[in-house]
């Protein structure tokens, strides 16, 4: 099979989805330097074999494979838009498009990259704590850097084995589809699958899949974006709706006081009909696609005024995020 030797980490079918024209223009932003400029989606989120690799003296790529996976996954999203529900998905889509987003969440550069920082980590901890490490021992062979092969075979294996590491997780979550309009749009970064955690202490620091309270979102387009909520979350407005409803009187004609907005918000996610974003909302999605990317933030209009102010204001989140570094 020959093998493609651009490779793209963020699938090129999404990238278009925030494209514009017959040339699928998407509007670019390097958090890096701040310049921005368009760029056809092609040409973005991508490198020269960045899937291929040597094991045994083979040449070998899971690109193909990852190729028939996102073929897969664009028909259950196309789905998805064109319905404008997640309603009747079925079993079987459901678990395709689970696959395909524990795929994003090892497959991009972020990813490899924080793979390649560990035996960084690894020895920055025995440093400080003055472990000493004795020669040829396994703990003195994690400390040593890896060579890019090495890194591309070991991320691959990952990359291969996220739907059945990571998949029950998405698939345990509460699947929402959330809407904005082209004024307020979503953004899509180079490493788009993202996470946040507002629940009271403990857990508002814990991002880890199965923690609770976790809300893991994916932009679809730039008005749908998906969002995998804890159950716990959903059962908190749930319960909230019916206080508020109980509390409303026994007049079944009568208004129900829902100052926020927890009764529609209830029938929405049990419809699986979109969920409407405020520009708050939109404006905290967009800061987490900014803060999580690699480098690079993508848009379907040429408006980073939110990007702009949010690096000015965190200079930090300019680098991509790393495991362990503040």
């Amino acid at each position: 099979m020959t093998v493609a030797k651009v490779q793209h980490y963020v699938p090129q079918f999404l990238l278009r989805n925030f494209g514009n024209g017959k040339k699928d223009q998407v509007w670019v932003y390097d958090k890096s330097t701040g310049r921005k400029f368009p760029s056809n989606a092609k040409n973005v989120a991508s490198e020269s074999r960045f899937y291929d690799f040597e094991f045994e003296g083979e040449s070998m790529s899971i690109e193909p494979w990852l190729s028939g996976l996102e073929g897969e996954a664009r028909s259950v999203i196309e789905l998805i838009l064109t319905r404008d529900s997640l309603n009747n998905l079925g079993e079987g889509r459901r678990s395709t498009l689970a696959s395909f987003v524990a795929v994003q969440l090892t497959r991009t550069k972020t990813f490899r990259e924080q793979w390649n920082s560990f035996p960084i980590l690894l020895r920055e901890h025995f440093g400080r704590s003055g472990t000493h490490v004795a020669p040829g021992s396994q703990a003195e062979e994690l400390l040593c850097d890896i060579s890019e092969n090495e890194s591309k075979e070991q991320t691959a294996r990952i990359v291969v084995d996220a739907p059945q590491t990571y998949a029950p997780q998405f698939l345990n979550k509460t699947w929402i589809l959330l809407a904005t309009d082209r004024k307020h749009p979503f953004l899509l970064s180079d490493n788009p699958l993202v996470r946040q955690n507002t629940m009271e202490q403990p857990h508002r620091s814990n991002l880890g899949l199965a923690c609770e309270g976790i809300e893991v979102y994916f932009p679809l387009s730039p008005t749908r974006a998906l969002a995998f909520w804890c159950p716990t979350l959903t059962e908190i407005v749930h319960r909230g709706a019916l206080s508020a409803m109980a509390s409303s009187g026994s007049d079944p004609g009568g208004p129900i006081l829902d100052p926020q907005g927890l009764v529609a918000l209830s029938a929405l996610l049990l419809s699986g009909k979109p969920v409407p974003y405020s520009a708050t909302n939109v404006e905290n999605f967009n800061s987490l696609q900014v803060g999580s990317s690699e480098r690079y933030v993508f848009s379907s209009a040429n408006d980073f005024h939110h990007t702009d102010q949010l690096l000015a204001e965190h200079p930090k989140l300019k680098r991509g995020p790393r495991l362990g570094v503040a």
